[in-house]
């Protein structure tokens, strides 16, 4: 190869990996570093790489006050974005140990090996991680399968004593139609469509197994956005509109929980009477419990019904 066009890639990587604006490198530090990879140049030829390297896009900067070099301003990720993506990946419990430590490292190699210096010490995993991978090829073939509209058949199962897996509907397969997955609550959910029953539905992707591809198929209108807003924590059940009277105090937790489209009617004595579209389904209703008096149900009557005939039994339940 082009001992020129050599010298530059090797120029790249040091400028990449080996600089910031506060560890820079003189020139007879690059020309040490190049002759340690048997590449030999005047400071004449350096010069002109990088001014190619510059041209090129990079921002190689000179600095002029102590200490003295060139550096690298920047690179294709900056540094707190790595962390935001390095958190998510630790954090996230479908993915293994082994998954996330490869992903952080590819990660890391986007920065300077000072700045990963740094980035290591933060990193902190989930003590919850899978010990299975087989998640991740399912969301892979997931993902296929909704590119390339594809319908799907699987086993869905619930694990009990001893990690064991008890397939539901006696081990027969689902038919699906998947159009997206959605990452909520430290899980991955594939929401699709029934043939079988015409309507959408959602499945926990680590719950799925021996997934195939049966066949191309067309598909209907979707919104993710609408399907997620209207299915509160992804639990199923019927969507309903609900009216409650919420105390002031808890109106940014009603937005955090339900979006900026919640439609609010009026404020007195320091309640809001506000509407919301979403399941009737018991993680709403323990949503709601967890603020005591401070949230109550106006409508619908089959939901105040549900709730207490719920707190009814809790209290048989906790006095027999």
């Amino acid at each position: 190869m082009n001992n020129s066009k050599l010298r530059l890639l090797y120029l790249l990587d040091l400028f990449r990996k080996h600089t910031n604006e506060y560890y820079p490198l003189k020139m007879p530090e690059i020309i040490d570093y190049l002759e340690s990879h048997d590449l030999y140049a005047e400071r004449k030829s350096i010069y002109s790489d990088i001014n190619a390297l510059k041209a090129w896009g990079l921002d190689i900067l000179y600095s002029t006050k102590e200490p003295l070099g060139y550096f690298l301003v920047s690179s294709d990720f900056d540094t707190i974005e790595v962390k935001i993506l390095i958190d998510a990946i630790s954090s996230s419990e479908f993915l293994t140990k082994k998954k996330t430590d490869s992903l952080n490292e590819r990660l890391l190699s986007l920065l300077n090996e000072y700045d990963q210096t740094e980035i290591k010490k933060q990193i902190l995993l989930n003590p919850k991680k899978f010990k299975n991978e087989q998640v991740y090829y399912t969301l892979e073939t997931l993902q296929n399968a909704i590119i390339n509209n594809e319908s799907i058949e699987f086993k869905y199962f619930d694990m009990i004593e001893n990690q064991e897996k008890k397939y539901r509907k006696n081990a027969d397969f689902y038919t699906l139609v998947p159009y997206a997955l959605l990452y909520e609550n430290q899980r991955y959910y594939c929401i699709g469509y029934s043939l079988k029953y015409n309507s959408f539905s959602h499945y926990r992707v680590d719950k799925m197994d021996n997934i195939q591809c049966i066949g191309k198929i067309e598909k209907i209108r979707f919104s993710l956005s609408k399907y997620q807003s209207t299915n509160f924590n992804m639990s199923i059940g019927q969507v309903e509109t609900i009216t409650l009277d919420v105390d002031e105090s808890l109106i940014s937790t009603v937005f955090d929980s339900f979006g900026r489209d919640v439609i609010i009617q009026s404020l007195k004595h320091g309640t809001y009477t506000i509407t919301i579209q979403t399941t009737c389904s018991l993680p709403f209703i323990s949503w709601l419990l967890q603020f005591k008096t401070k949230i109550k149900v106006i409508s619908p009557q089959s939901l105040i019904d549900e709730i207490t005939h719920l707190l009814k039994e809790m209290l048989t339940h906790y006095t027999n």
